[in-house]
This record gives structure tokens, sequence and C-alpha cells, in this order.
């Protein structure tokens, strides 16, 4: 488990401090370094350094990325590739944030109350490295809970990381995961230790502010990490003599400037990164294939597609010049499980396009390839996104696809915050 402690921060090597500054925020870590002569001294500078972040809500990475001279407003990174280095533009949490509250809120202001196409994401499917540091990771460091009925699952909320250790390379998203979490200074709190016990892998604190912590896991999936506390620092817009329209007003209890998914913690988006180019496609498959609710968002000189995928949550698609093949390659395999309000349609309307996939890997649970097996197992499945005039794939991201008679709609899964 982890937990804080003087001892557990005055432990923590210097050179493992250097591993917030790798090439993703272009920095080099140093992890040939030598302990200074003064170890010791260094040891008390760093618990000094831990007092000061409780009192200020810093984390000792910050402290040290200052030093290092890093501003943290920044979007704009360098990369390093084959080709020389190159500027590219990364989406920040705060970014992210004010991307999907404007596409909820701009729900708002037009009015559009009825949820259409995709009606609830329940889980992300990634495949792991190593069972033992994920559940470290998962359950130990983020604090969501192991399911009860046996499953390598970690709940948060209402939704769930399906995960599995299966021999194949570990998967990583192209963008990164938004959470909402119960408490960021719980997980400050065991991040000294996090870094110790995740030394040898790709785990790394990329940011902290007052509201948004940034991790990598330690196969390399970017998490945004949001307090659930601070939406309720918002004043209310509107105080109306009808509750529901109090409640529902900006600074209300289900107001748009929520990060909470349905009240509580949960997955608030998936960022999927893509060619530059593709959101237009992208955007009118997800339209005229599963009738949702899409938005065009302008952040950062950059534009993102805000897909509807449920009461507060989102896929957001980011076009990115710089994102290369293995990127794509690394995120083989993720898939999203869904509901839909039209799964009878939606598989005859896929199976028009030749786009409806039996996974090999799940043929215990469930197959498609008809429309009988489908409605048998009331599961279909597609992993080609197209660009539909020309039936040119743009990207592949697996969404395991369910109708709302599904017996696991809505399902409550075992969460205890911690």
């Amino acid at each position: 488990m982890f937990h804080s402690s003087c001892g557990v921060v005055g432990g923590v090597h210097i050179a493992q401090l250097r591993t917030v500054r790798k090439s993703h925020l272009g920095f080099l870590a140093d992890t040939s370094a030598r302990p200074p002569q003064n170890y010791r001294l260094t040891q008390l500078i760093l618990i000094l350094k831990m007092v000061l972040i409780r009192h200020l809500e810093k984390t000792l990475v910050i402290i040290n990325l200052i030093s290092a001279g890093m501003s943290l407003s920044s979007t704009t990174f360098t990369t390093t590739s084959s080709g020389g280095s190159q500027k590219t533009t990364i989406l920040q949490g705060k970014d992210l944030k004010e991307v999907v509250l404007s596409a909820t809120q701009k729900s708002d202001e037009n009015q559009w109350l009825d949820l259409n196409g995709i009606m609830w994401l329940e889980h992300i499917n990634l495949v792991v490295g190593n069972k033992g540091m994920a559940e470290q990771f998962y359950y130990d460091y983020l604090g969501l809970s192991r399911d009860k009925g046996g499953s390598f699952h970690a709940n948060l909320g209402q939704q769930q990381f399906h995960l599995a250790e299966n021999g194949e390379p570990p998967q990583r998203v192209t963008g990164s995961i938004g959470l909402c979490v119960p408490s960021l200074d719980t997980i400050r709190d065991r991040t000294a230790e996090a870094m110790t016990s995740f030394s040898d892998s790709k785990f790394q604190v990329l940011d902290d502010t007052e509201e948004c912590l940034t991790v990598t896991c330690p196969w390399g999936n970017r998490l945004h990490l949001y307090d659930i506390k601070h939406d309720d620092n918002v004043p209310l817009a509107c105080e109306s003599s009808q509750k529901m329209i109090t409640l529902h007003s900006k600074g209300g209890a289900y107001g748009p400037h929520r990060m909470s998914v349905r009240g509580g913690p949960g997955i608030r988006y998936i960022e999927i990164r893509c060619r530059p180019g593709s959101n237009t496609a992208i955007s009118n498959f997800y339209q005229q294939m599963l009738n949702c609710q899409v938005q065009n968002v302008d952040i950062c000189e950059t534009q993102a597609l805000v897909v509807s995928v449920g009461p507060g949550v989102h896929l957001v698609y980011v076009e990115d010049k710089n994102i290369t093949e293995e990127d794509f390659e690394a995120m083989k395999g993720v898939h999203i499980c869904i509901y839909v309000n039209e799964f009878k349609n939606l598989y005859h309307r896929l199976a028009e396009k030749k786009l409806i996939w039996t996974n090999p890997r799940f043929t215990h649970l469930d197959s498609c390839d008809t429309w009988d097996e489908a409605a048998a197992s009331r599961t279909l499945r597609f992993k080609d996104i197209l660009d539909l005039e020309s039936s040119q794939k743009i990207i592949e991201l697996e969404h395991e696809t369910r109708p709302l008679r599904h017996g696991q709609y809505l399902k409550v899964p075992y969460y205890v915050p911690k």
C-alpha cells in the first residue's frame, strides 16, 4: 500500500526526482547522476519541501520543475524524432477541462437535452505489462477499487478500467484519459513512494496545479486527475424559486461546470490524438453512423472534436501533426465499452460498410458475425473509424457496443473511495 511519511520522503533518490524531466517536457532524465556527498542534507531538504507542499497545495515534483525553469502554463513542448527536434502542442489538463466544459456549456445553451447515439461509456480496456505493478498503480496509488467479482477490473464511480496481462505489448492511448477523483491531496501524499516503486517504469508526474494532477502510468498512458471538490468552488449563477432551475445552473449541484460523472468520481473523457485533417471525417462518422452529438472546440492553436458518450462524458479527438505510426500501433487493441439506443439499426449500418468485427480475444463472451449472433449476445463490435466518402481508415479504436437492454447497462460496480 502507498502511504506518506517522512521516512518515505527522505528515501527518495535524487535521480528518481529527475524522472519528471523526461522528453515529454523537453528534458532528459538524469538517471546516471550520483547522490551528492551531502546526501543527508539533501534528504532533509526533501522533507522540508514536502511540508511546504502540503501548505501550498503543490507537490515535490512542481518544486523541482520550477527550479529547472520550467513554465507549467505552457502547452508547447519540444520532442525529438529521427528528423530532429520539432515543436508540438500538447494539451494539458487545464486545456482539456476547458474543452469538455465548453462542450457541456454549449449543450446547455442550445438546450440539447436529449442523449443521442452513445448513451453511456462504461469502461476502457487496456493490456498492461505486469499485473502486480498495475494493481499497485490503479488500486494503491490512484485509489480505484478492486472489483469483487474476481475480474481484473479497477472501479472508479460507476465506470471501470478493464485490465489484462496476457503477454501482448502494453497498450497506450494516443492522447490521455481524464479522471475525476475524490481527493488530489490523497494521491499527492502517495506520490513520493510511487516514484520509488515505479522508478524502473514510465511513471512520471508531468504537471501539478491546484485542481489537476497529470501523471503517466508505468506503461506511458497519460492521466489527467481532477479533484471533485473543486466543482463546488464555482459561484451559483442563478438562484431561482424553482429548485430544479437552481440545481442545473452553473454553480449548482448539476451544473455544466462540473468535472464529476453523474455527480461522482469517474472517467470524464478520453482524448485521442489523430492525424491533421481527420476531424471532419471522424465527426461525420459519429454523426452518420452512431447519431452522436458532436462539437468542434478551438483550443491552443488546434481543434478538438468533442463527442458526447453519456451524461457529462466525452471522447475528445485532437489533431496532431507529430503523431507517429508507433503511436497508433501502441493503441491497437484498446477498446471502450459503450451503450447505444439504436442497436439493430447501427448493426446494419456498420454491416453495410463491412465494419462489423468479432474480436477473437473475447469469443468466450460474444460474437457478432451475424445479426442473430449480435442479438443473442447483445453485443456488436467495430474497430475502424472510416472516412465515409472515401472508405479510408482514419483511426482504430474498438467500440464494444451494447443495447440499452443489455443486462449490465448502468450497473453499479463496487467502489469505495480511498
